[in-house]
């Protein structure tokens, strides 16, 4: 196994386990966060749940930095708007991770601004991030696959993340529901990147 397929194995890893913990959360803390209705955020407010999800968010923090070294090994050329909103969505998790949400929506705080700040920034530039790169190797017949399988997986975020942010101005919408479909989205963009630079590396 090439050192480029280990890191990307290790990504997935990495990602599969933040997605696994975050089912951990939603069935520990189901009686004290609705699934359907509250932000994955709310388990910060309760006994055990702040750390692990910290340790979530840590994890697709260290997903991402492997796969782009993975990403650099594999040689995968990349542009500079690909970069700086890759960068943005890292940008994104760290101020999720640092600054907590609010405890109630009719009494937003500073730090509470913040991460839904975050929030928005990390769910909308990975997906961007996704398309952007697609479209630059579609015409590469090294990368055509890839390009179309990103192509998808951007799709999936992209609107699973146009879902969530109406949900903040239509209360009527499972907004706890849709993060989570957000979430699953943006963790399957690295899984099926890593696979794709797994793929260039052998």
């Amino acid at each position: 196994m090439t050192r480029t397929s280990s890191l990307a194995w290790t990504a997935i890893g990495l990602a599969v386990a933040a997605q696994l913990l975050v089912a951990v959360l939603t069935t520990a803390f189901a009686g004290q966060v609705d699934p359907f209705r509250d932000p994955v955020s709310d388990y910060v407010f309760h006994r055990g749940g702040g750390a692990l999800f910290a340790v979530a968010v840590l994890l697709v923090l260290a997903s991402g930095a492997v796969l782009a070294a993975a990403a650099r090994l594999a040689g995968l050329p990349v542009r500079t708007a690909v970069a700086v909103l890759f960068g943005l969505w890292l940008g994104g998790l760290v101020v999720v991770l640092v600054f907590r949400g609010n405890v109630s929506a009719a009494q937003p705080t500073l730090p509470g601004t913040l991460h839904r700040f975050g929030g928005a920034v990390l769910f909308s530039s990975l997906p961007l991030a996704c398309r952007a790169l697609a479209r630059q190797l579609r015409p590469d017949p090294r990368w055509a696959v890839a390009a179309r399988r990103l192509g998808w997986s951007a799709f999936a975020g992209l609107a699973t993340a146009a879902s969530f942010g109406l949900a903040q101005f239509l209360p009527a919408l499972p907004q706890g529901l849709l993060e989570r479909l957000a979430l699953a989205a943006e963790l399957g963009i690295l899984v099926t990147a890593a696979l794709a630079v797994r793929s260039a590396g052998r």
